[in-house]
């Protein structure tokens, strides 16, 4: 396969037209609205006046190939809007799949080429992209391509690009939150993937709590007033935890009588997931409606449970209430085992009563918890069995096992 071209960056004057942002087509937070890696002046140029005549600003052209942009973007915010140049690439169906792994969600995906090939363009398609343009690209064709992108929806289900992974206790006091927090952390410190992580119970904060950081109230605002939700809202009222994650935790007071609608949480969670390659979710254990959405339309709902036989029972319920498909996937974690001690019900006995054997287990550690705590640093970030666990649960959601999805299409 032939290596990348070595990246030259062009003149500021041609490849960045900075303009008030206020006046540009709204992007998703933080985002560039155009970026383009390109090998040669006259694809540059063409991407320039296109993006002039379709009114994208500002913009920003790399000298670089499909390589260029995969290495780029491991490391960087992606744009809105990006075009990649896969000339002479032996593989180029191949790069896109790396490209998805690399690249945010809600992307749309403009192709560059010197391959007039129908099969090409067509499998192209299939991968995800949103156009393939061989070369001589024109202006006219550029613009055409980035303007007649399909209208996405902020909240509809089957816009959502991102995966949603909901977190929920057989029963209290399992660690869930534990999980929750623990699985966004490895998620974007160790796989570098953009993660919100959101806390429903608005009056505790334990998700903050968990990753030592501060509460945010405007959580509450979001849930209660859906009319004020969009990207820029979110990002503004979540907490960074580093550049990859968002955590959204409030903690109100306790005398407070809070109103949570469903169509709050799934405005928000949709808005959420056309911005980040996962929303992990830690989900109260209540039977209410807004809760109830949240698991049935994840497409991982992790059951935590410990060695009780209250668990074995509830987690039991859950399974039950919650039905699987290809979709729609059950993950039963044993979390804390070996806890209760001689009142813990044995890992076979578990199995022959919720008929189905444990995904994962983890043991109980307290000295991994203890240090976290002295030191400040969340669990899932010391050695031992717990961040063990978290890393093997990840890979289910995020492995080289899974099947692999544009992350810019719909579902």
């Amino acid at each position: 396969m032939r290596t990348a071209t070595a990246a030259v960056p062009i003149p500021l004057n041609q490849a960045e037209r900075a303009s008030p942002l206020d006046s540009a087509p709204k992007a998703p937070a933080g985002r560039l609205p155009l970026l383009a890696f390109v090998t040669d002046a006259a694809t540059e140029t063409a991407i320039i006046d296109g993006a002039a005549a379709a009114e994208i600003r500002p913009l920003r052209v790399l000298r670089g190939n499909i390589n260029k942009a995969i290495q780029h973007l491991a490391s960087e915010r992606s744009p809105g809007i990006l075009i990649v140049d896969i000339s002479g690439e032996d593989f180029p169906v191949s790069k896109v799949h790396d490209l998805a792994d690399v690249c945010e969600p809600a992307v749309t995906v403009v192709a560059v080429g010197d391959s007039n090939d129908v099969a090409l363009y067509r499998n192209l398609i299939q991968a995800g992209i949103t156009e393939y343009l061989f070369k001589p690209v024109t202006p006219q064709l550029l613009a055409k391509a980035i303007s007649d992108k399909p209208e996405r929806s902020n909240t509809a289900l089957s816009q959502k690009v991102g995966k949603l992974v909901a977190c929920v206790g057989a029963r209290g006091g399992v660690g869930t939150t534990s999980i929750a927090s623990g699985l966004a952390w490895h998620l974007a410190n160790q796989q570098n993937r953009r993660i919100a992580l959101a806390d429903l119970d608005l009056q505790h904060g334990n998700c903050a709590l968990a990753l030592n950081i501060k509460t945010t109230p405007g959580w509450r605002e979001a849930l209660t007033n859906p009319m004020r939700v969009d990207p820029v809202f979110l990002d503004r009222v979540a907490a960074k935890d580093g550049e990859r994650l968002a955590v959204l935790s409030c903690e109100e007071s306790l005398r407070d009588d809070l109103t949570i609608t469903q169509e709050a949480v799934e405005t928000s969670i949709s808005t959420l997931l056309g911005q980040h390659h996962a929303v992990i979710v830690d989900v109260p254990r209540v039977a209410a409606a807004p809760y109830r959405w949240v698991l049935d339309n994840a497409d991982f709902r992790v059951i935590v449970a410990d060695q009780t036989l209250q668990s074995a029972r509830d987690a039991t319920r859950l399974r039950a209430a919650l039905a699987e498909d290809a979709d729609h996937r059950n993950l039963l974690v044993i979390n804390r085992a070996g806890e209760a001690g001689r009142r813990a019900v044995p890992l076979k006995e578990m199995e022959s009563v919720l008929k189905l054997r444990p995904n994962f287990i983890i043991p109980y550690e307290p000295a991994s918890f203890a240090k976290a705590i002295n030191s400040g640093t969340p669990p899932a970030a010391q050695r031992g069995r717990f961040p063990h666990g978290i890393a093997s649960l990840a890979a289910t959601l995020y492995g080289r096992e899974a099947k692999r999805r544009g992350f810019w299409r719909r579902r």
